[in-house]
């Protein structure tokens, strides 16, 4: 037989992983507030060891001790992430669920890093830069979540599109103040070893879906 082994073929990339990428309205005032409100918060508290790796992590009640400006920017994760959540049960505009979160601050000092995690529990995670610190090569990190099926039969072996591009394994996003990533909440990631000339403050947050009670009332 001559000739090509089958026709055209089509790359349908199916179930992809929604990662959002926004500028906070009206950042550099909201960054200097959150600035001091956290700075006070480290003032009096020693905070938590997670995943993070030197540096200090506040507790996850920002929310409570961090005022307005907490609210502010929790009410912008919360409706960017409202606009992007579709319940499909719901009836007669009913909502079904009530989104509520948790925030908490961290600050890096140089050679701080977080380890690969995610967070069980939530559907939305994000992270808001305040200050990059002078180092947006100190990427975040976000991994396939397809990555170990191949990777631990050959690792040297991607797929390929279309155009002959590799299907990538790891995608990093740079750090800047005022940005806010969000993405889904099982999805591990991580933050690379950072470098900079003072330290990165950036606030972690996460959204949780719970049955909303009224919804049977």
């Amino acid at each position: 037989m001559n000739g090509e082994p089958t026709g055209p073929v089509e790359i349908r990339q199916l179930f992809p992983v929604p990662i959002m990428v926004t500028t906070v309205s009206n950042a550099p005032a909201l960054n200097a507030a959150l600035m001091d409100v956290i700075q006070k918060n480290r003032a009096q508290s020693p905070g938590l060891a997670r995943s993070n790796i030197l540096g200090w992590h506040s507790d996850t009640e920002m929310l409570r001790w961090g005022g307005e400006p907490a609210k502010t920017l929790g009410l912008a994760m919360l409706q960017t992430c409202g606009q992007r959540t579709d319940d499909v049960g719901m009836k007669a505009g009913q909502p079904r669920f009530e989104m509520i979160m948790e925030m908490w601050a961290n600050i890096s000092p140089a050679n701080a890093s977080n380890q690969m995690h995610c967070h069980p529990g939530c559907i939305w995670s994000g992270v808001y830069f305040v200050d990059d610190g002078g180092d947006a090569s100190s990427k975040l990190v976000l991994l396939d979540p397809n990555y170990p099926t191949n990777r631990m039969y050959a690792p040297d072996l991607q797929f390929v599109g279309d155009g002959g591009e590799r299907f990538p394994v790891r995608h990093e996003i740079e750090p800047a103040p005022g940005r806010m990533v969000i993405f889904p909440s099982w999805l591990n990631h991580a933050v690379k070893p950072y470098k900079g000339p003072r330290e990165r403050v950036s606030i972690a947050m996460n959204v949780m879906a719970l049955p909303d009670r009224s919804a049977g009332s």
